[in-house]
């Protein structure tokens, strides 16, 4: 024990003497660096996209080895000046003059942990507008109904690339979802699905707005609606039985609330009592707003003749 001291001054100081051996000795190491495009033209663009890292074998002292693995990510990488670059697959040798360690001078470029070059395509840089599915499930909570179709905006997206690699994406869709208990009418933010797209292909836009046009449900009745026989037919000969109907319409309560009379038709095309071969038929119905459904009363019309002297279904005009 009387010596502890002195050991410990000699333990210090061999671990000194040796850091100091192993600092004035080069070493390799095997490291991953980016690859670093220098002045490529803006209107080319890769085809494919490109490796964004290169496995290289490094050498240098310990201590800055050990500095480098440590620190950012660009402290190293790899270049490939482009500014002459032309169209097509090319071929890039990877050597000591495409390395790059501004920070760490004394460390060296050895070669690759594999191939020695990488093979690039380039195209022409060009924009691409392509369509956006709607991939989320819109669930509207019970007694209300959907007006109109969704809408997205924007519908297309834009997207910036190698021209050959753009004609190979036909459309983008929006992020899967669902929405549940819809009460009201409303706009909602959905991220695009861009995993698919490379990363060298540029989305203008990875957000769109989806609007929905919602409605409570409601039922209205309205009475003595004429029913009209069109089509080529003498109207002295033929009518139908009833003329008039009444008309229970269901539907988004705003739209219903303004609906009128002038707003619905009933009418059957006269030639369809022959083309179907019988007395009795279901009228169409025409409104000039969005209905959910609509339920007839009476259901079926007759064709009945007035005059059956002289009775031409060619005769007249039509209406």
């Amino acid at each position: 024990m009387k010596h502890i001291g002195l050991k410990i001054i000699a333990f210090i100081c061999g671990i000194a003497l040796w850091l100091y051996a192993i600092s004035l000795k080069d070493y390799s190491l095997t490291l991953e660096v980016p690859l670093v495009f220098s002045r490529l033209s803006e209107n080319i663009a890769t085809v494919t996209k490109p490796p964004e890292f290169i496995e290289i074998r490094i050498e240098g002292r310990a201590f800055d080895l050990i500095r480098l693995r440590s620190s950012r990510k660009k402290a190293a990488y790899i270049t490939l000046d482009l500014h002459t670059i032309p169209l097509g697959l090319q071929r890039f040798e990877i050597t000591k003059d495409n390395f790059v360690s501004p920070s760490f001078p004394n460390i060296h470029y050895i070669g690759t942990n594999g191939l020695s070059f990488i093979e690039l395509e380039f195209d022409t840089k060009v924009s691409h507008t392509v369509p956006i599915k709607l991939a989320v499930e819109i669930e509207l909570d019970s007694g209300f109904v959907l007006m109109a179709e969704p809408t997205l905006k924007p519908s297309e997206l834009t997207l910036r690339g190698a021209r050959k690699s753009l004609m190979r994406i036909f459309e983008v869709q929006t992020a899967k979802d669902r929405l549940q208990k819809l009460r009201e009418s409303d706009s909602f933010s959905l991220p695009l699905d861009l995993k698919n797209i490379p990363s060298n292909i540029e989305a203008v836009d990875s957000v769109v707005k989806l609007q929905l046009e919602i409605q409570p449900v409601t039922r209205i009745k309205i009475d003595s609606i004429p029913v009209q026989l069109i089509g080529m037919y003498n109207r002295k000969n033929y009518a139908l039985e009833p003329p008039i109907a009444s008309i229970e319409i269901t539907g988004g309560k705003k739209i219903l609330d303004s609906l009128r009379k002038k707003d619905i038709e009933l009418f059957i095309e006269f030639n369809r009592f022959a083309i179907e071969d019988t007395d009795s038929l279901n009228p169409t119905v025409r409104t000039l707003k969005p209905v959910q459904s609509t339920r007839i009363n009476p259901e079926k019309f007759y064709l009945k003749k007035i005059n059956s002297e002289n009775a031409s279904p060619t005769q007249g005009n039509t209406p």
